[in-house]
């Protein structure tokens, strides 16, 4: 039985109230030993903490392909999967910001493509990434990119120049590089800047059943 994605507002508030919360935990004396480490990676949109698709979505399942048409971002799987380590400044098992979503998926899980565009890095990265790819969007006139990490070694054929388009599969979920079991390490930029996944294909997603709501 396919089970609906419940919007943010569902668990956390909606996608701005989300990202605008955690800016302040961010800023409290729990994380203030993290600010040399956000000074250094300079500008970032801070988002959700880690937690969980879960907990984001309580009914676990399948997401409903109906959620997916017209939009121009989509989740990067067709289930939900935990979240092992958020967009958030961590000490282990560095001592960092880490400007990312870690998703437990299964080795072997396919990845999809969060969004039409072009392919700018593939294969193995030598940063820690591992077999990766590397995904340049235009979405509302703004570029985004999109990097998907520690994929299985060979489980795309990907080429610098090639088109994707959203949904296709980009690889499978693995272990290569700076990893520590199976899972997909999925970064986004806006412009050159970090911003966290899952606020952004939330919002995404939800003013394009907006727009298929006022269509109607």
């Amino acid at each position: 039985m396919t089970t609906a994605l419940p919007a943010f507002s569902s668990a956390f508030g909606d996608a701005a109230t989300v990202a605008a919360r955690t800016d302040q935990q961010l800023q409290s004396s729990d994380v203030v030993a993290g600010q040399d480490a956000l000074d250094a990676i300079g500008s970032v949109e801070l988002g959700v903490d880690p937690g969980s698709y879960k907990q984001i979505t309580p009914e676990a399942g399948l997401i409903d392909p109906a959620l997916l048409e017209n939009t121009e971002i989509r989740n990067a799987f067709d289930r939900e999967f935990p979240l092992t380590d958020g967009f958030a400044y961590r000490t282990a098992p560095v001592e960092q910001f880490h400007d990312a979503q870690d998703i437990a998926a299964p080795g072997g899980t396919p990845v999809l493509a969060i969004g039409s565009g072009e392919v700018i890095e593939a294969g193995y990265a030598s940063d820690g990434c591992g077999f990766s790819a590397k995904l340049q969007h235009k979405v509302n006139d703004e570029t985004l990119t999109s990097r998907y990490c520690h994929m299985q070694v060979d489980s795309h054929d990907l080429k610098v120049g090639d088109r994707v388009e959203i949904g296709d599969p980009i690889g499978r979920v693995g272990n290569t590089g700076m990893s520590f079991g199976d899972h997909l390490h999925l970064a986004l930029r806006r412009s050159g800047v970090p911003i966290d996944p899952l606020p952004y294909i939330q919002e995404q997603i939800e003013k394009a059943a907006k727009r298929a709501a006022a269509a109607k």
